[in-house]
C-alpha cells in the first residue's frame, strides 16, 4: 500500500459523497445518504472539508474522517463526525493513522477538547478510539415514548413554564458547553430547537433541549429531546417534562444522544413509560 492524506476540500463534493457511502457500507447502522443529505450534513452539523482528512492508497481514496469545530467560552471544541474505511481495506490498521493525521489538522487550529460518539456494539472502534487517548465519558440513550401519556397536564402551582428560541442560550450558563456534539444549541436551531425552563420565584428550576415537528396550524406530530438540566428540584423536572414533551397528547416522543448521567432526567422519562430503543453510543472525549 502506498499510504498518504489529503483534505475533503481538495475533491468534489461527489467524490466525497460515493466514499462516505463507502466507507459505511456493511456498517452496523448502514448509512447510504443522498448527496443532497451528506452536503447539508456539512452545514447542519458544522463539518469542514477544510478539516476532514481523506486516506488514498496511490490514486484512489479509501477512508475518511469528517471533523468540525467550534468555540464555546473561548475554548475550541472539535467533533469527529464520521470515521469510514471502504470494505477492502478494513483490517489494515488505517484507523489510528487516519485518526493521527486528523488530530493534527485540529491541533494546528488550538483545539482543547475533541469529542466524539460511537456505537456501544462497535468495539472495535471503541477500542481504536481509546488507543488514540479518546475516553468514555458517558453512555448516550435513545429512549421513546409514543402515545398518550397522561389525560391531564398537571397544574403548574406557581411555576412559569417559558419557552424560548434555542440560539437565545448560546453562549448563556444554561446548559453544559461539552456535550454530545448534535445535542448542543449550535445545533439545535438549526433544526427548529427550542429551550424550555420552568421557573419560580424568577430562578431557574429546570430547563431542557427540544426539536418539535410540527406545521403551523396543525397538532404536534413528535418531539425530540436534547438535554436536560436541573437543579434536584424532581417536582419541578417532572412538571417540564410532562410540559416539554407534551404528555397529554398523542405523539411520538424520542431521546437523542442524551447522556445516561442524567440520572434523575432518566428515572422521571422511564417512570413516563420511556423505553430504550436498539440503538445507544457512547460519548469519547480527548484533551489536549
Amino acid at each position: 500500500m502506498n499510504i498518504s492524506f489529503k483534505l475533503m476540500s481538495s475533491i468534489s463534493f461527489e467524490e466525497a459523497h460515493a466514499l462516505f457511502n463507502r466507507g459505511f457500507e456493511g456498517y452496523l447502522v448502514p448509512m447510504n445518504l443522498s448527496l443532497d443529505t451528506f452536503v447539508g450534513r456539512f452545514g447542519n452539523d458544522g463539518l469542514s472539508s477544510a478539516l476532514s482528512v481523506v486516506a488514498y492508497d496511490g490514486t484512489d481514496p479509501i477512508g475518511f474522517v469528517l471533523q468540525g469545530i467550534r468555540e464555546v467560552d473561548g475554548q475550541k471544541i472539535s467533533w469527529n463526525g464520521g470515521t469510514g474505511i471502504i470494505p477492502e481495506y478494513r483490517g489494515r490498521r488505517l484507523g489510528y493513522s487516519l485518526m493521527e493525521e486528523a488530530e493534527k489538522r485540529i491541533l494546528e487550529r488550538n483545539v482543547s477538547v475533541a469529542t466524539l460518539e460511537s456505537l456501544s456494539e462497535n468495539k472495535a472502534a471503541i477500542s481504536l478510539y481509546e488507543n488514540c487517548g479518546y475516553q468514555v465519558e458517558d453512555e448516550l440513550l435513545f429512549l421513546r415514548a409514543n402515545g398518550r401519556i397522561v389525560s391531564q397536564l398537571p397544574e403548574l402551582d406557581g411555576y412559569e413554564m417559558v419557552r424560548i428560541p434555542a440560539a437565545q442560550t448560546i453562549g448563556s450558563d444554561l446548559f453544559p458547553s461539552i456535550v454530545p456534539w448534535q445535542t448542543d444549541a449550535n445545533n439545535t436551531p438549526k433544526l427548529g430547537g427550542e429551550a424550555v425552563l420552568i421557573i419560580k420565584n424568577g430562578e431557574v428550576e429546570a430547563a431542557c433541549l427540544i426539536r418539535k415537528n410540527c406545521t403551523f396550524g396543525n397538532e404536534t406530530e413528535s418531539i425530540t429531546l436534547f438535554q436536560v438540566k436541573e437543579n434536584g428540584n424532581e417536582d419541578a423536572l417532572n412538571k417540564l417534562l410532562s410540559y416539554a414533551l407534551e404528555y397529554d397528547q398523542s405523539i411520538n416522543r424520542t431521546t437523542y444522544n442524551f447522556l445516561k448521567g442524567n440520572g434523575r432526567a432518566i428515572s422521571s422519562l422511564r417512570a413516563s413509560g420511556f423505553e430504550n430503543t436498539p440503538i445507544s453510543q457512547v460519548f469519547m472525549m480527548k484533551t489536549f
